[in-house]
């Protein structure tokens, strides 16, 4: 495994009390993983309730939907890390991890997507959608 950077040692000495709060009350990694693909499927929702009911100055369901993405980012993160302390780590959890990501991010897309295109931002939904093909990418290149 490469060497951990500073920022990460610093965001890890400030997560960790939770994640072993977390190990003893019995969450398991893939736990959290699910409940980030759940996260970011209630954040395609926002965007697509605020497609059909917001106007394009109205960011409210925007600042919502970049919330809840956020913090299903954080559970994204704290899966791994759960898994390491706790030595939950295995071949299929890294698997299931991997798939519900790629997941995660195609949900999150979508509703970008969908937000974009029909409150008449062409131009941005085009950069969304070239995002979610660099996210897809992602497993490609690691192989």
């Amino acid at each position: 495994m490469a060497e951990e950077s500073r920022a990460q040692l610093i965001i890890y000495r400030i997560i960790n009390p939770f994640i072993n709060l977390l190990h003893k009350m019995g969450v398991t990694p893939n736990m959290l993983t699910s409940f980030g693909l759940i996260l970011n499927i209630v954040a395609a929702i926002i965007f697509i309730i605020g497609a059909e009911q917001a106007d394009r100055t109205d960011m409210f369901y925007v600042g919502w939907g970049g919330f809840t993405i956020l913090i299903a980012g954080l559970f994204d993160m704290m899966d791994g890390r759960l898994a390491r302390v706790a030595n939950l780590s295995s071949t299929f959890g890294a698997f299931y991890d991997s798939v519900i990501d790629r997941y995660s991010e195609l949900v999150m897309f979508l509703g970008i997507c969908y937000y974009l295109i029909s409150q008449d931002y062409f131009l941005s939904s085009l950069f969304a959608f070239i995002a979610l093909i660099g996210s897809m990418m992602v497993s490609y290149n690691r192989s």
